[in-house]
C-alpha cells in the first residue's frame, strides 16, 4: 500500500509539472553568431565571454557581427552606517559598467551606463564570512550586468 501511494504521488507531481509548462531555461537564443569584445576588467570580460560561449556565439577579434566596447568597468564601496562606537555596520557596494555597441557595418552607438547596487551588514567578529559575502555579492552583480548587456545586444537589429 505504501509503495503504491508513492507511485501515485510521483505520477501526480510529474503530471503537475508537465501541465504547468515547466521547462529548463537552457541557453539564450541570440540573433547573431559572432562578437568582438574590447576593454573591461579581466574578470568581467571573462564572465562576458563565458556567457556568449554558452549561447554558441563565437568570440572574434575582427569581422564580427557585433562589436562591444566596455569603456568603464568600476566597482566602488562606501560606508552606509556606523555603530554608536564608530564601527562600520553597513556597506554599500556599487558596480557600474559603461559600454557601447556597434553593428558590423554601422557606427558606434551612444554609450550605455548600467549599474547595480547592493547593501550588506558588516561585523568585525565575522571578517572571513563577511569578506566571502562581499565577494559573492560582487560576482552576482557582475552576472546581473552581463545578462543586461547580452539582452541589450540581442535586441539590436
Amino acid at each position: 500500500m505504501k509503495k503504491k501511494f508513492k507511485y501515485i504521488f510521483l505520477i501526480f507531481i510529474l503530471a503537475s509539472i508537465a501541465a504547468c509548462g515547466f521547462q529548463l531555461r537552457g541557453s539564450d537564443k541570440l540573433n547573431f553568431e559572432s562578437i568582438s569584445i574590447d576593454g573591461g576588467s579581466l574578470g568581467f570580460t571573462k564572465l562576458l565571454k563565458k556567457k556568449f560561449k554558452q549561447s554558441k556565439v563565437k568570440i572574434e577579434s575582427e569581422n564580427a557581427q557585433r562589436n562591444l566596447e566596455i569603456t568603464n568597468d568600476a566597482f566602488s564601496k562606501k560606508i552606509l552606517s556606523l555603530s554608536s562606537s564608530g564601527k562600520v555596520k553597513e556597506y554599500q557596494i556599487k558596480y557600474k559598467v559603461t559600454f557601447r555597441i556597434k553593428l558590423k557595418e554601422a557606427e558606434w552607438g551612444d554609450p550605455i551606463n548600467i549599474e547595480t547596487i547592493r547593501d550588506y551588514t558588516y561585523d568585525d567578529k565575522n571578517i572571513i564570512a563577511k569578506t566571502e559575502e562581499e565577494s559573492r555579492l560582487i560576482k552576482g552583480m557582475q552576472e546581473q550586468l552581463v545578462r543586461t548587456i547580452v539582452t541589450q545586444i540581442s535586441v539590436l537589429k
